[in-house]
């Protein structure tokens, strides 16, 4: 789209290029800050829009520092998986920064989560108005502690998905799966837990299934404006072809043009020489400025 391209040429320098580095980075940050010291987030870091509202506004930023990894039952098993999905998301990060370019996957990122900060803030002044303003506070707590961004990376790996439907995973590390059908599973799962949400009716269940819907609409607003007439696979076969090129001609470049038919020398050897063809010769015979005028004419 074309306000699109505009907004990239204007806004693009200030686009983070590897942004999931960082986003892995903050990951771990805050998965070791929950091993060691798991109630500082909760209490002062987590985005609680009670505490928000209250003047704690480094709460908006310091959220993303969710301990992903704590200590309990099957702690080393949750490592090996956390471990995996760090490396699995950084991967496809990469991958749609390469084929979108910085801007447009920053865009999409910090997109998905202002939305569902949005989402946040809204729902909160819903519940308040609804149950009182007395419970402020608690609904402000339980509403940080269901919060991360752990399904925007999933949305992430949708968008992965509908762009590159064949590129294959190891299921179990075992069985080949096409990412189509993992983004299918995802669906169905998302929409059995959107359906589990409504079914049991709590104002925390409700708040769970408007950020599913939050990040699957980030996932559709996205392909809707992100994606080029030709579609990304296009994109990727004219960067291909661009490759190509530049290698073809770097590759030609390298080549000497003239080589003298006598002592085999090419510019490249002497580039003080001139390269003559000598119109006497039956054939093309090109002969350095040393040979033009001292070779034998060659005769079929």
């Amino acid at each position: 789209m074309k306000w699109l391209a505009k907004m990239e040429r204007k806004f693009g320098r200030y686009a983070i290029p590897n942004l999931m580095r960082y986003m892995t980075a903050i990951s771990l940050a805050g998965s070791l800050l929950g091993l060691f010291q798991p109630g500082i987030y909760y209490n002062y870091l987590s985005f609680n829009v009670y505490e928000i509202l209250h003047g704690q506004v480094w709460r908006l930023v310091t959220f993303l520092l969710y301990p992903s990894v704590q200590v309990g039952s099957g702690f080393l098993m949750n490592i090996v998986f956390y471990g995996l999905m760090l490396y699995i998301f950084l991967w496809i990060g990469g991958v749609l920064e390469q084929a979108w370019g910085s801007f447009r996957f920053n865009l999409f990122y910090f997109s998905g989560i202002l939305l569902q900060i949005l989402v946040m803030f809204g729902y909160y002044f819903i519940v308040v108005n609804a149950n009182g303003s007395g419970l402020a506070q608690v609904i402000g707590f339980n509403l940080a502690v269901q919060f991360d961004l752990g399904d925007l990376n999933y949305s992430m790996f949708l968008v992965f998905a509908f762009l590159f439907p064949n590129v294959q995973f190891l299921l179990y590390f075992i069985i080949p799966i096409k990412a189509r059908w993992l983004a299918i599973i995802n669906l169905v799962v998302y929409a059995a837990d959107i359906i589990a949400c409504i079914q049991e009716g709590s104002y925390l269940s409700y708040m769970s299934m408007f950020l599913l819907m939050a990040v699957l609409l980030n996932f559709v607003i996205f392909l809707l404006i992100a994606r080029n007439p030709q579609g990304i696979a296009g994109t990727m076969r004219q960067k291909k072809r661009r490759v190509v090129y530049r290698e073809a001609a770097r590759e030609q470049q390298s080549k000497a043009r003239h080589r003298c038919a006598i002592c085999g020398r090419t510019e490249k050897d002497a580039p003080q020489l001139e390269f003559r063809y000598c119109s006497k010769c039956e054939g093309n015979y090109e002969y350095c400025s040393d040979h033009l005028f001292t070779h034998e004419h060659v005769k079929h």
